[in-house]
């Protein structure tokens, strides 16, 4: 009864085309399919590393280091993260903080023109503080940290993908 139950609610969960929101839903335009990715300061900070291989992970993507190279360049901009007090318990101690995580990014064209303008993505999360258990609290926050990374590259992914290159050729280039 129960091995019943479970396949009818999985062909009723595959047939009404119900798949997890990933990185294989993203689909880049053509235009996109060979592009350079820049970030200013470390070598391979964090932030980079992650967005290239999102990119990567994509299959249709493929990325280039050659500045000479007439390809689309995304250039992450900068990266902030930070975090404020949200909460604070009956003796005055901090209970709660909240995460603030951004990023600011823009595309150029092949012709150095912008395809996108300089724009955001911001993520915050939430997280207990246990004063009692203070490096389980540090890596909880460092998971965060990484997990807002990972989020935040996936959305500029999904902004990329919504870019409509038939309204640019024809002079329209607003935004998506």
């Amino acid at each position: 009864m129960r091995r019943a139950a479970v396949l009818l609610i999985a062909a009723l969960v595959s047939a009404c085309g119900f798949h997890l929101r990933g990185a294989s839903s993203i689909k880049m335009p053509s235009e996109l399919a060979v592009m350079r990715v820049t970030m200013g300061g470390a070598s391979y900070p964090p932030l980079l590393v992650e967005v290239r291989n999102a990119l990567l992970a994509l299959g249709d993507v493929r990325l280039t280091d050659d500045v000479s190279a007439g390809v689309p360049v995304l250039h992450l901009h900068s990266e902030f993260s930070g975090s404020d007090v949200l909460a604070i318990d009956s003796s005055g101690r901090v209970s709660a903080y909240v995460l603030n995580y951004r990023v600011d990014f823009s595309l150029d064209g092949t012709d150095g023109k912008p395809l996108l303008a300089r724009q955001a993505v911001r993520l915050q999360r939430e997280y207990s503080f246990d004063r009692l258990n203070v490096i389980a609290t540090e890596k909880q926050s460092e998971l965060l940290q990484t997990e807002m990374r990972r989020d935040a590259a996936q959305q500029i992914l999904r902004r990329l993908a919504s870019l409509n290159f038939a309204h640019r050729a024809n002079g329209n280039a607003s935004q998506p």
